[in-house]
């Protein structure tokens, strides 16, 4: 199976298959290497960057709950120039598409990333991920900066609870295709403190494949579908849905054999 996620763009963004490995759990490039058969995947989107490098946040923590998890990191990473010099090759040799994740934060920076990929041959896709409280006319500023300056196609990965908003936002700013959605945040107890990250698992995906089908209603952008994807079935789902191709993550943590059935 052939598709392209980005057909209005002039070079496109041809997979040859619909699974996605991304979401911030497969790491930076090949860390899974020895679990999963990466040539399965239609493309691989990066854990978070950064275009300065970021430390991980106090009191990082993983806590379990019941269908999942809560992950609070801070989104450590090398920074953008370390992590094209740091990953390049392996990205070069893992034979399937790469879609490097930014963190969004200011319009310089966005431009400046965009500078910085341009020359890179590697790098098939940007995907853009916003803070939930993002203000619309900041992410419009940045979003615009991207698809004005990066010779990739533009994927917007939408906050879940504004997925509606972000999916016009998308479409208006010159993006080629939406992830449908970023993990969402939850708070949970942990010794006497209240800790705040993402949340992952498999409770999430009835909440995932009803946005789906809901900003497939409101978008003519390719959907990649995306949150607690754990089976052949919800893959199905998700493409009957209306989703292009389907982002698969912490099913990874699990049962790595699952991406390789």
């Amino acid at each position: 199976m052939s598709l392209d996620l980005a057909p209005s763009h002039k070079s496109g963004l041809p997979l040859a298959s619909p699974l996605i490995a991304g979401g911030g759990a497969f790491g930076f490039a090949d860390e899974y290497a020895s679990l999963v058969d990466f040539s399965r995947f239609g493309a691989f989107i990066t854990n978070p960057i950064t275009l300065r490098p970021r430390t991980p946040a106090n009191g990082q923590r993983v806590l379990p709950f019941p269908g999942g998890a809560l992950i609070h990191t801070g989104l450590p990473n090398p920074g953008l120039p370390a992590a094209l010099r740091d990953y390049g090759r392996k990205w070069a040799t893992m034979g399937i598409p790469i879609i490097l994740h930014l963190a969004a934060t200011t319009v310089e920076d966005v431009i400046d990333s965009m500078k910085l990929l341009e020359r890179n041959e590697t790098v098939l896709g940007v995907e853009i991920g916003f803070r939930d409280d993002e203000r619309l006319a900041d992410a419009e500023a940045m979003l615009r900066a991207a698809a004005q300056n990066a010779r990739q196609p533009i994927i917007v990965s939408a906050p879940f609870a504004r997925a509606l908003a972000f999916s016009r936002l998308a479409e208006k700013a010159g993006a080629q295709a939406l992830t449908v959605s970023a993990p969402p945040r939850g708070t949970l107890r942990h010794g006497g403190e209240w800790v705040t990250g993402r949340l992952y698992g498999a409770s999430h995906f009835p909440q995932a494949l009803n946005l789906v089908r809901e900003v497939k209603t409101q978008t003519a952008l390719p959907i990649i579908g995306a949150g607690g994807v754990h089976s052949r079935s919800d893959v199905e789902a998700l493409l009957a849905a209306g989703a292009t191709a389907v982002q698969i993550d912490s099913v990874v943590w699990v049962n790595p054999a699952l991406v390789n059935g």
